[in-house]
């Protein structure tokens, strides 16, 4: 599956766009189907329309035989079979060009039930993977270091004796791997369906949360054969860091870690065997 024309333009979604760049791709699309074709392109561009009942949502190009006739935000092959790209929640209509490409699973990043039943009505599977705001804040993605010895100052402030204080640390540390733990069973959940291939995978607009988890895939994920996506922040890399530092040996395990991988990714991501 190509990627066409108009999904190549590479649009910065967030930008605001000038009357003259606006005309330029609305020009654009009147080449590539007309009306229907600028319908689409102009509900994605002005993001305000997100939540609206726009009519622009139903209009399916007469001229659309693939995937390639339509405007994807962010669309990219990925490999393994398998695109990324803003999220089909307005367009459901375009699952039929994508079952065309032999695409079988729609990964959805942002939960949009309206995705859901569209995919049930089509007969092609559904994944949820849901990335809320707080993703990258849980504690998979911060060092002990960090977490523990902010809980402890919070502890300090409360004025507990000894034996009140040790019993709340105790506590929120098995709380914390408690929650590790089922991020962990979720992501390796994941991981298992990004490895059957043929899916579309996508956000909102597949800008940050889409790469990203897609980057997270790629470094923890051994059996994966698609494209090594990078990070889009240094931030983020950070955070995969620490994820790394965090995974215990039963995680490894279960995500399928030989030890030329593992070696291989600490060298990646500079850490020594000691986790420094």
């Amino acid at each position: 599956m190509k990627i066409s024309a108009l999904n190549s333009f590479n649009i910065n979604f967030r930008a605001n766009f000038s009357q003259e760049e606006n005309d330029s791709v609305h020009h654009m699309a009147d080449d590539y189907g007309g009306q229907k074709i600028r319908g689409a392109i102009r509900a994605h561009i002005y993001p305000q329309f997100l939540f609206m009942n726009d009519p622009y949502d139903e209009y399916m190009p007469e001229c659309a035989a693939s995937i390639d006739d339509v405007f994807i935000p962010n669309i990219e092959n990925i490999g393994a079979g398998s695109y990324k790209g803003a999220s089909l929640f307005r367009n459901p209509e375009y699952l039929d060009l994508l079952k065309k490409s032999n695409i079988k699973t729609i990964v959805d990043l942002a939960g949009f039930n309206k995705l859901r039943d569209a995919c049930e009505q089509k007969n092609i599977n559904y994944y949820r993977y849901y990335i809320p705001l707080d993703y990258w804040s849980k504690p998979i993605f911060i060092t002990n270091e960090e977490l523990f010895g902010k809980k402890e100052n919070e502890l300090y402030k409360q004025a507990l004796n000894k034996q009140e204080f040790l019993a709340q640390m105790q506590d929120y540390k098995q709380k914390t791997e408690s929650e590790r733990k089922a991020f962990m069973d979720e992501f390796i959940d994941f991981t298992n369906v990004m490895n059957e291939g043929s899916l579309y995978i996508g956000c909102d607009l597949g800008e940050f949360r889409t790469p990203n988890v897609l980057a997270l895939n790629a470094y923890f994920n051994p059996k994966w054969q698609g494209d090594k996506i990078e990070p889009t922040t240094e931030f983020i890399r950070e955070c995969i860091k620490n994820m790394y530092n965090n995974l215990s040996a039963e995680d490894k395990n279960r995500l399928g870690f030989t030890e030329e991988f593992d070696e291989n990714l600490r060298t990646k991501l500079n850490i020594k065997k000691d986790g420094n």
